[in-house]
């Protein structure tokens, strides 16, 4: 009964994290099949949480290796977020704003389906997520060097991508 209490409250508490997570890595907003296996799988394997990390990033480690799993099965490519800047329209923004707003955001999300899965997970987590570096070493299994280290070169890489596109919509938005 002690663990479906706490399963309960981390779901309670992390359930948009892990959503976010997921919609992120996939790129499409129809992953709660994903959370909810995420979330057996942890109450299945409670006794095996030290509480050594945070719960969310134990969740989010537990995600992850969900959405590698279902990928792997299906052999199909990763897809990164829609959005980059994972915030809603403002409702005093014009239709044209909105329109720009959209074509940025795809530019972007090309770029980023471009980077190699390492740069991808750590975008994700570092850039849309905004974890912190510590989280986010917890969740990939890496040192917090390496992640700081992949985020700087993902960003360079994006930054060296969006100057051969046309346009240039993106380096606005990479710069940011």
């Amino acid at each position: 009964m002690e663990n479906e209490n706490l399963i309960q409250q981390w779901f309670n508490d992390y359930h948009d994290d892990v959503y976010n997570y997921l919609v992120y890595y996939f790129g499409t907003k129809d992953v709660e099949d994903f959370v909810q296996e995420a979330f057996i799988k942890a109450y299945q394997n409670m006794n095996r949480f030290e509480g050594r990390s945070n719960p969310k990033t134990w969740l989010i480690t537990i995600a992850r290796n969900v959405a590698i799993d279902h990928m792997r099965k299906n052999r199909l490519k990763r897809f990164l977020p829609v959005s980059l800047l994972n915030q809603a329209a403002a409702p005093e923004k014009n239709p044209l704003e909105h329109v720009l707003e959209d074509e940025t955001k795809r530019e972007l999300y090309g770029l980023i389906k471009q980077q190699k899965p390492a740069y991808r997970d750590v975008l994700i987590l570092r850039g849309i997520m905004q974890l912190t570096p510590e989280e986010t070493a917890a969740i990939l299994g890496w040192e917090k060097a390496r992640v700081n280290l992949s985020y700087h070169r993902a960003i360079e890489g994006l930054r060296k991508q969006s100057k051969n596109e046309k346009g240039g919509a993106q380096n606005a938005a990479i710069n940011e």
